[in-house]
C-alpha cells in the first residue's frame, strides 16, 4: 500500500520512533518497522501514478500554511490484527486539508484507496502498533502506556508520499508548507 500523510513534526517523529523502540524491546512487537515514518495518513491505496500525485502535493503544499493539531490519548482498532494508536483530533483546519488532498490525489483504480480513509469515515490517528499484536499483549502494552499523557500538540508543516515496493517502504517526496510555522518541524 502507497500513502499521502504527513509525517510528524521532529519532536513527536522522535517520541515516536522511541516508543516503538520500548514496544520492540518490551514486547517484541516489531510491525510498525513496515512503514517507518511517524505519520499520519490522509489517504492510502494499492497504486497511485506517483509522479501525478507528487506533482499535486507539491502543489497543494504550496498553498498550505503550517498549522496546530492535538492528540487526545491511545486508542486501538478492534480488528483481527489490532493497531494500536495515538488518536489525532479532527480539527476543521485538519478535515479541510484532508478533503483538499482527496480531491488533488486520485490512485490509478478506481476502488483502490482504502476506504477508511474517505472523508466521510476518516479517523486521523499515529500507528504505534499493528500487525503483531498478540491479544494478550494488546493488554500489557496498554497498561504500560495509559500511564503517559498522549494528550500532544503539534504543528503539520508537511505533506508528504510513503511508497510500498513489496518489500520494503519509502519516503517518495516531502513538501514543506509555506510560512513560517510556530514550532520546528
Amino acid at each position: 500500500m502507497h500513502g499521502v500523510v504527513s509525517l510528524l513534526d521532529d519532536s513527536h517523529y522522535a517520541r515516536v520512533e522511541g516508543i516503538w523502540e520500548e514496544l520492540a524491546k518490551k514486547f517484541d512487537v516489531r510491525g510498525i518497522y513496515v512503514t517507518p515514518f511517524p505519520h499520519f495518513s490522509y489517504q492510502v491505496a494499492e497504486e497511485y501514478d506517483a509522479d501525478a500525485v507528487e506533482r499535486s502535493l507539491q502543489e497543494l503544499a504550496a498553498t498550505m500554511r503550517p498549522f496546530r493539531i492535538h492528540t487526545a490519548g491511545l486508542g486501538i482498532f478492534t480488528v483481527a490484527s489490532p493497531v494500536l494508536y495515538v488518536s489525532v483530533v479532527r480539527s476543521p483546519e485538519l478535515s479541510r486539508l484532508h478533503e483538499e488532498v482527496w480531491r488533488a490525489v486520485s490512485p490509478i483504480r478506481p476502488g483502490a484507496v482504502t476506504r477508511y480513509y474517505s472523508p466521510d469515515m476518516w479517523m486521523p490517528h499515529i500507528t504505534l502498533a499493528h500487525g503483531d499484536i498478540e491479544q494478550d499483549k494488546l493488554a500489557e502494552i496498554v497498561r504500560v502506556l495509559s500511564g503517559r499523557t498522549f494528550h500532544w500538540e503539534m504543528t503539520v508543516c508537511n505533506l508528504s508520499m510513503i511508497y510500498d515496493t513489496g518489500t520494503e517502504q519509502g519516503l517518495r517526496c516531502r513538501f514543506n508548507f509555506k510560512g513560517k510555522p510556530r514550532a520546528a518541524c
